[in-house]
């Protein structure tokens, strides 16, 4: 039982952040401090983030072009043209903040560790997945937002190009500024911040939760909340579809073009998935202010626990779980093909 709950602590612990959120609506304004608790845990996240990224490990590996494209492809284009052109479909039983969680979370980049240990456990080319996950984490600070606002501005949620550069400079000093400065920091301790990425990441996770609980807080003081809990149903199977037919079509692709076995399994871990460590604190910033917050990050809070339940059943598939399964296949394909 203790191991298990060591394991899910995260995934529970997002379950207590919107219970307490809830509970802490009536003191939502006190606990923000005029967005000064924001400013400072998110200071602290990207602080951490920028010292335990292993961005020194880029120039590592460019042997695989074309694995790179096709994964940051997935990630910054076809996931969200997928979510642009499917979500039309359900707007009678998906509400506009909802939506913009959505969209939000469709530009997001990969995840920042989780995708790299299940392609390190199931033999998948590792050094791939950190050189994706890392420069996808690098420049999805800034074209992130950049695409979110394209995808709004039809809703007319898109920032006007005054508030635009604004937001940028906001992500600059918030996020960009401490990732350098942990960055600078890793150089002359990188052993340290490898040797302690485990627990650096506990307080990662720790301050995402803090920065759920205050934008639940508001979000639930808002009196027209309880309109959207009865959407979430339809959004929670709708944002369940759509990362399986992401996992489904990298797959497929990566068959198609015939990568091998341990770029396919990295693909298949790296390019679907989304990350909460950056997506939480990034939304907090490009919706400050809004009662829009807290909405916008529950496609996120629910997207987070399914990719890993997804990824974890992933690990099962044959050619995932037995490398001679490789040799099968091509062995039957070619008697196929006669």
């Amino acid at each position: 039982m203790n191991n298990v709950l060591r394991k899910n602590w995260f995934i529970i612990g997002i379950v207590v952040a919107l219970l307490s959120g809830s509970l802490l609506a009536p003191c939502a304004e006190t606990l923000h401090a005029g967005g000064w608790t924001n400013r400072v845990v998110v200071l602290v996240l990207f602080l951490i983030t920028g010292f335990t990224l292993p961005t020194d490990r880029i120039r590592q590996d460019l042997a695989s072009p074309a694995l790179h494209i096709t994964i940051q492809s997935w990630i910054f284009v076809l996931s969200p043209l997928l979510f642009l052109t499917s979500i039309p479909l359900f707007r009678d039983v998906m509400g506009g903040q909802l939506v913009y969680g959505i969209l939000a979370l469709a530009v997001l980049p990969t995840t920042v560790s989780s995708c790299i240990v299940f392609t390190q456990s199931s033999d998948g080319n590792t050094v791939a997945a950190v050189f994706n996950a890392s420069i996808a984490n690098t420049i999805g600070i800034f074209l992130s937002p950049l695409l979110l606002s394209l995808l709004l501005s039809s809703s007319g949620r898109g920032l006007p190009p005054e508030q635009l550069f604004a937001t940028l400079r906001s992500l600059s000093i918030n996020m960009l500024i401490p990732i350098v400065a942990g960055q600078i920091a890793r150089y002359w301790f990188r052993a340290f911040a490898d040797k302690n990425r485990k627990r650096f990441g506990v307080v990662s996770n720790s301050l995402i939760l803090v920065v759920v609980v205050l934008a639940f807080s508001r979000t639930v003081a808002n009196p027209d909340f309880s309109s959207h809990v009865r959407e979430l149903p339809w959004v929670f199977a709708y944002l369940a579809i759509v990362h399986l037919i992401l996992v489904g079509s990298v797959i497929w692709f990566t068959r198609l073009t015939r990568f091998s076995r341990r770029d396919r399994i990295t693909a298949m871990f790296v390019a679907p998935q989304k990350t909460l460590a950056l997506g939480a604190p990034l939304l907090t910033i490009y919706f400050s202010g809004q009662e829009v917050l807290g909405v916008a990050l529950l496609p996120l809070i629910f997207y987070h626990p399914f990719q890993l339940l997804v990824a974890s059943l992933l690990k099962s598939l044959p050619f995932v779980r037995d490398p001679a399964q490789e040799g099968t296949m091509v062995l039957t394909s070619k008697r196929n093909s006669k």
